[in-house]
């Protein structure tokens, strides 16, 4: 601990669980896997799950999903830039509540995601926050689809099953760490493949 930490305290993320990237090998299979993980957190002692979405091709599956469930706790669909204190006090949220929030990719840009889990942060109850992602995710294809790959298949990894490895996970940062390094711009699209297209086009086309 630092001196400014001893004396003023450190900032802790005591209320948020961040669970290890649940790692798929194909999109209909991460998001097979997201509803399963959703409809379990719906029996637990939830009492909202926020299905997150950074693009819009992403936030209409999730919406599918969302829409079709039968659940008793409420489900929503929302894309992380709409997320806000707002949203947080329409769900009646208190110290003694927990809320899952689970992200049905990364960003390209790693300074993106960490908001999301600021977001989490802030909240004023439990939260458990967790990513899921493919190796058909645009963000793995640029810099660590290859490599993730051939550690995964070595794991064991099944399209049936996620793999959660910290050490991937690390590689999926580092690719981002580039993206956000080589990026000229922050224009908006359709999904992570169009935005690295229009913000980091020499990436896309190696």
């Amino acid at each position: 601990m630092g001196l400014f930490d001893a004396l003023f305290g450190s900032k802790k993320r005591s209320n948020v669980e961040i669970v290890p990237d649940h790692i798929w090998m194909t999109t209909d299979a991460k998001f097979a896997g997201l509803a399963r993980e959703a409809e379990e957190r719906s029996r637990s002692a939830t009492v909202a799950i926020l299905l997150v979405a950074h693009f819009p091709n992403v936030l209409t599956r999730l919406e599918e999903l969302a829409n079709h469930q039968t659940w008793s706790v409420p489900c929503k669909a929302v894309l992380a830039s709409s997320l806000n204190a707002d949203l947080a006090t329409s769900l009646s949220l208190d110290e003694s509540a927990v809320i899952d929030v689970i992200v049905g990719e990364r960003h390209p840009l790693p300074s993106v995601d960490d908001r999301l889990e600021a977001f989490a942060d802030e909240l004023p109850c439990r939260c458990r926050f967790s990513h899921h992602l493919s190796l058909e995710d645009a963000v793995i294809e640029v810099f660590a689809g290859d490599w993730v790959k051939s550690v995964l298949t070595k794991l064991g990894m099944n399209e049936d099953e996620a793999i959660s490895s910290q050490m991937v996970s690390r590689r999926i940062r580092q690719a981002q760490q580039k993206i956000e390094g080589r990026a000229f711009g922050t224009v908006d699209a359709e999904s992570a493949a169009k935005w690295l297209e229009k913000n980091c086009p020499e990436l896309r086309n190696r």
